[in-house]
């Protein structure tokens, strides 16, 4: 995935594809609610299905793919 493909989604409910080594995964299902273009690269803010009224972030390098939800 590329940074502009991500940042693509944002606002979109989504099913994140992540990487062994992402905490909550191997799949996440949320609404991406923003990104952050960071030293260490982009980070990805999802509010997840499965916790209401919560966000986590995410780098861009634990995110293989994004499907629609």
């Amino acid at each position: 995935m590329t940074n502009q493909e991500i940042k693509l989604a944002v606002g979109k409910r989504v099913k994140l594809d992540l990487t062994p080594q992402a905490p909550g995964g191997p799949t996440r299902t949320g609404r991406i609610v923003g990104t952050l273009d960071a030293a260490d690269g982009l980070v990805v803010t999802l509010a997840p299905d499965d916790a209401p009224g919560s966000q986590v972030t995410y780098h861009a390098h634990y995110i293989r793919a994004i499907h629609p939800a």
